[in-house]
């Protein structure tokens, strides 16, 4: 559904309010729904709710507030006080009698009393809320992405709710929304009870401690010091010892060893660091090797603005480098304090990994070497053999490492598949939108298999000589010939909008959570 199909009308009698909140709790009770929810689904359980019920139809996106509410209800109660965040609207002043400033971040209020505003600063301040009365949803979206609040209790008009709610819902945020009774740009009212009912809910039962992304983070980076580093693998003073620290310590994302803090914490109740290290250290040994190898079959010069390792110290060096990496990933694993059958999961997991990528790599170098150009079928097989691979290396062995049940290890294999295969189409896009690092389009890709399938005849021609003589100008003229990138979006799209299907249906909430903030990171644009 729409936003503008929506009537955004809140019912002005309080009774009606009171039980539509009342009954859509009880609803909720009784069929217990896990966050997040899409907006779709929102809107689904609202005219659901409105046939059981017979409420007034124009109420709907009242009643989706009032269901997002109750489904994040049981997340957001156990979160401290000072991890949320409650945002205020301007409109909520009196604007005759007003006396506050304002600055960059919003309304600095002067508790002057002449409006409601000061009233709900002052409780929350006194509870230890982050506290923002502004208009729009800038600051806020800004504040969600830092990661400074686990939480949000929103008050806005149901437009603004809206627009909330695609901010919180992309990074999984917690949120409570209380829409305003009357909506403009000034003067507005509202249920100052039910305000101060949701500053103030808190419980103590916590079914679903979060995962806080970003400690994570910092937990991942925290290893990549000189000290853990040598540490970990052991190193001395050894001319190869000294390539292995620099390429460990060298930038990076760190994404494949966050994925396995993820799913180690998701899972297990008593994680140990020790294994944690192992673990992160290990998945990020094999994708250095991957990338030093890659990079050598590939013929690339640079990596990230910077030379690669062949290029810097020779073929036979990074090849060296690249089998030491691969053989200190193994030895990392088999270091981890865990129970023998758990061992031996991450081992098939790690050497199936290690297998299915090399089998990819040279799927793709034969590919081009013969100058064939692959069906979209064919590019994602390469692509799941060796991006989703990898995602699917870290969150299997973090996770079987933490215990996880049969259940969620299917769902993980399937979510790997299906963000490995949108992360590689959004790595071939931008090879073309953002590249920084030379040759632009290299077959195979997802932008040559949608070039063949939208050429006719002589264009597959002209297709096929470009790549043959590494002809760009061709090429590029190919790629704004065709509708290349509107294709390529609508199928990220298509594969995350699965990815996010195979989520909904874990049952590990925190996870779940954990891994949408993650997918709504990286695909921002797509959200």
């Amino acid at each position: 559904m729409a936003e503008n199909d929506l009537s955004l009308i809140v019912p002005t009698e309080r009774n009606v309010r009171e039980e539509i909140r009342t009954q859509t709790r009880f609803y909720f009770s009784l069929n217990k729904t896990f966050p997040p929810v899409s907006y779709n689904r929102l809107a689904m359980l609202a005219d659901e709710l409105i046939a059981l019920n017979g409420w007034d139809q124009t109420y709907k996106a009242f009643i989706m507030v009032c269901s997002g509410n109750e489904i994040w209800r049981p997340v957001v109660g156990p979160i401290p006080f000072e991890r949320r965040m409650l945002l205020l609207p301007q409109c909520l002043r009196n604007s005759k009698m007003c006396k506050a400033q304002e600055d960059a971040l919003g309304l600095l209020c002067c508790d002057c009393g002449n409006c409601s505003i000061s009233g709900f600063l002052q409780e929350a301040d006194k509870l230890g809320y982050l506290t923002i009365v502004t208009e729009g949803t800038t600051i806020a979206t800004r504040l969600v992405e830092s990661g400074k609040v686990d939480a949000i209790i929103g008050i806005g008009c149901l437009e603004v709710l809206q627009k909330i709610f695609y901010s919180v819902n992309r990074y999984s945020v917690p949120a409570i929304g209380v829409p305003l009774l009357t909506c403009g740009c000034m003067d507005t009212t509202a249920d100052t009870e039910w305000i101060n009912e949701e500053i103030h809910y808190f419980t103590s039962v916590n079914h679903y401690p979060l995962l806080n992304i970003n400690r994570l983070k910092e937990k991942t980076a925290s290893l990549f010091t000189l000290q853990q580093v040598n540490d970990l693998l052991e190193l001395k003073d050894s001319l190869s010892d000294n390539i292995i620290r620099e390429i460990l310590l060298s930038d990076g994302k760190r994404i494949r060893p966050l994925l396995v803090a993820i799913a180690y914490e998701a899972f297990c109740k008593e994680p140990d660091t020790g294994v944690f290290k192992h673990l992160a250290m290990s998945v990020e040994c094999f994708h250095k090797a991957s990338l030093i190898h890659d990079d050598i079959e590939d013929g690339d010069e640079l990596r990230y603005g910077k030379e690669t390792l062949h290029k810097k110290y020779g073929i036979p060096v990074a090849i060296n480098t690249g089998d030491l990496l691969i053989g200190e990933g193994y030895r990392l694993i088999s270091k981890c304090d865990l129970e023998p059958q758990a061992l031996k999961k991450c081992l098939t997991i790690i050497s199936c990994g290690h297998r299915l990528m090399s089998i990819g790599q040279g799927n793709e170098l034969i590919t081009r070497r013969n100058g064939k150009i692959l069906s979209l079928k064919e590019t994602f097989d390469i692509f799941e053999a060796k991006t989703a691979a990898a995602f699917r290396v870290s969150l299997l062995t973090g996770a079987v490492a933490g215990n996880a049940d049969v259940k969620s290890l299917e769902l993980l294999d399937q979510f790997s598949s299906l963000t490995g295969i949108a992360y590689q189409l959004k790595d071939d896009l931008e090879d073309i939108t953002e590249n920084t690092d030379g040759y632009p389009v290299r077959n195979p890709s997802a932008i040559i298999s949608v070039i063949a399938e939208e050429a006719g005849r002589e264009e597959k021609i002209i297709l096929a000589q470009a790549l043959k003589n590494s002809d760009m100008v061709k090429l590029m003229e190919l790629i704004r010939t065709f509708p290349v990138e509107e294709r390529i979006n609508s199928m990220i799209g298509e594969f995350l909008q699965k990815a996010d299907d195979c989520l909904g249906k874990l049952q590990n909430i925190p996870l779940k959570l954990a891994l949408h903030e993650v997918v709504g990171k990286t695909f921002k644009q797509f959200f």
